[in-house]
């Protein structure tokens, strides 16, 4: 097969079992055996490098590179390859409003997190199902620009939330049932993958691509090699150039293992 040069991957249900909460020991053992190599670790993840940091991720895998918040932002080698922030202006007006219209939130930055609470119900409602390091309390937060900003809410506060999204040309999306998310321009994860080409001057050939969701296709369709877990949505394995076995079952490592990118694992 062709030369593998550089491999992203996505985090949940890829590397992390959330049925134990732990990263899968195989798989971690094999991204560190391709990295010693010289095959370059790329996290290409929906989460924020502030959740994926707080999890450990960074401990366990030596990235080279980091597409975090879904495509939101690119870094590899120290520098920033690209930030797709929301305008400070229009940032500092919509807080203003939520603060107004007592709304809690989330503001997303480039490495950090930080939370305004304000109904301490939903926001355990959305932290009791999306498992991850606690916000930074907003009084830590030192204007630094922000990537996207989460709005704790319902479906019946969409049409006044919308409606302010719209007046500042922001993408509004629900993504739970307490929570909508606000950004300056759609994330894909595909975004981080080109960027990451022309900065290494890889070739489609020469990237391997793992995820299980469906906003992973984007990235699939980067790489000539994009592995589905056997875990994932019925779409994405439609996309995949490969379908490997579930999380529990190592599919990260036997993947690694199939297309020769490692010869072994210690793990017994």
């Amino acid at each position: 097969m062709d030369k593998i040069k550089a491999i992203f991957l996505d985090f949940d249900w890829t590397l992390f079992d959330h049925k134990t909460r732990t990263f899968n020991k195989k798989g971690v053992e094999a991204l560190n055996k391709a990295h010693e190599k010289g095959v370059k670790l790329i996290i290409n993840s929906a989460r924020t490098y502030y959740a994926l940091k707080g999890l450990k991720t960074f401990d366990l895998i030596p990235f080279d590179g980091y597409v975090v918040t879904n495509g939101g932002a690119c870094m590899i080698d120290s520098k920033t390859l690209y930030a797709d922030f929301i305008d400070d202006a229009i940032k500092n007006k919509i807080i203003t409003f939520l603060d107004k219209h007592h709304f809690g939130y989330n503001l997303i930055t480039q490495y950090n997190t930080y939370i305004k609470e304000v109904d301490k119900n939903i926001i355990k409602e959305f932290y009791d199902v999306f498992y991850e390091p606690y916000p930074l309390d907003f009084s830590k937060y030192q204007n630094e620009k922000v990537l996207a900003i989460q709005i704790f809410s319902r479906a019946t506060d969409d049409p006044l939330l919308k409606e302010m999204a719209d007046k500042y040309h922001l993408l509004f999306n629900r993504f739970a049932d307490t929570n909508i998310e606000l950004t300056a321009k759609e994330f894909l994860k595909s975004t981080g993958v080109k960027t990451i080409y022309n900065y290494l001057n890889l070739k489609k050939e020469e990237a391997m691509a793992f995820g299980d969701d469906i906003n992973d296709i984007p990235m699939f369709e980067m790489v000539k090699y994009g592995i589905c877990l056997g875990n994932g949505k019925d779409e994405a394995k439609k996309y995949a150039y490969y379908v490997t076995d579930n999380i529990e079952n190592d599919g990260l490592y036997n993947a690694l293992k199939h297309f020769k990118v490692i010869v072994s694992s210690s793990h017994k």
